[in-house]
């Protein structure tokens, strides 16, 4: 009995260091999978002297904009906190977004458990609570991207046309996507099945855990909703958008191919390389950096042109990242030695 017992344990440490080591790897090949067709026919050596012209004063300066904005949200997940009670002190909130950004890089999601637990842990606050008031955190960022999506399309209708008419091609794609029955078969398949798992399912103990854990979540976000400074919330979603905005649109101008763009192509940029990062990959990577070419080509940037600059900023900013996530985390570690 104690042998089996051993075995069942010792089988269910391989299934989860199987399953960590899927959500490491997968996320890194997908990435890698699609540099490699993004820059498979690249001329590297016509690209580095590309990059080597670029104004490195400028893409510096958009540093700064990065880690304000990460400052700027740890603020406001002490305001998504104070209706469920807690005030966990401000530098552990800010040190936690910055460090999990560099988690992010290394596990993709995985910084946003990390986050959770250093707050939980370093604040004594349940991890419930953590994670529901950090699901709302991303709920409000959720709904940023699709007004700055709506915004870009409107600053952009005109080119977006344009471009379809201009690639039959991906006109009748993007129709043929929409008409798939097969599209319409999942979408509904899905539903069928959320509905039977609730319904049908829901005396099974997984099936009543998640639902409770879902209700408690809920209430926790009904709570915050309450929250008295409303006013103050919106005003640092925006400063947060805002800030990213400016750590990307900077480094056109750090360019001679992108500095004459102007607003309304870093907008749309800004946007499509903010929805690209919904595709779990390392950091973004890959997904990114296609989603900037595509961007870029609308306005007439060559592909080796928009490959050199999308290639140079990821690399500058995730370097950064990384930079400002372990200082962070060296600073959580001081401030948890002094307790």
């Amino acid at each position: 009995m104690e042998n089996t017992t051993t075995q069942a344990e010792g089988t269910r440490k391989k299934e989860s260091l199987i399953s960590k080591a899927l959500k490491i790897t997968i996320p890194l090949i997908l990435g890698v999978v699609i540099l490699w067709f993004l820059y498979r026919d690249t001329d590297f050596d016509k690209m580095w002297l590309t990059i080597k012209d670029a104004n490195f004063g400028i893409l510096a300066l958009s540093l700064i904009f990065g880690p304000l904005g990460n400052t700027i949200r740890g603020i406001r997940w002490q305001l998504l906190m104070e209706p469920l009670g807690y005030k966990p002190s401000r530098s552990t909130l800010i040190y936690s977004v910055l460090g999990s950004y560099a988690v992010n890089i290394a596990i993709p999601r995985g910084g946003e458990v990390w986050r959770c637990a250093v707050v939980a842990k370093g604040e004594n606050i349940p991890f419930t609570k953590v994670i529901g008031s950090m699901l709302l955190d991303r709920v409000a960022d959720t709904c940023t991207v699709a007004c700055v999506i709506l915004l870009a399309c409107c600053f952009n209708v005109e080119v977006f046309l344009s471009y379809i008419q201009e690639n039959q091609a991906l006109s009748a794609s993007i129709e043929k996507l929409f008409a798939s029955p097969w599209l319409i078969g999942s979408i509904m398949g899905i539903i069928v099945l959320l509905v039977l798992t609730f319904t049908v399912f829901k005396e099974n103990k997984i099936v009543k855990k998640i639902s409770g854990l879902l209700i408690g979540l809920w209430n926790d976000m009904k709570a915050i909703f309450k929250m008295k400074q409303k006013g103050l919330f919106l005003f640092y979603t925006f400063s947060i958008w805002a800030s990213y905005f400016l750590y990307f649109y900077i480094t056109f101008y750090a360019f001679d191919f992108t500095r004459h763009l102007g607003f309304t192509a870093g907008l749309i940029a800004f946007a499509l390389s903010s929805l690209s990062m919904a595709i779990p990959t390392n950091g973004g990577m890959g997904v990114w950096h296609a989603a900037v070419v595509l961007s870029l080509g609308l306005y007439g940037v060559t592909k080796n042109s928009g490959e050199a600059f999308a290639f140079a900023v990821f690399a500058i900013q995730s370097l950064w990242i990384v930079v400002c996530g372990l200082f962070s985390m060296f600073a959580l570690s001081l401030k948890d030695s002094k307790k």
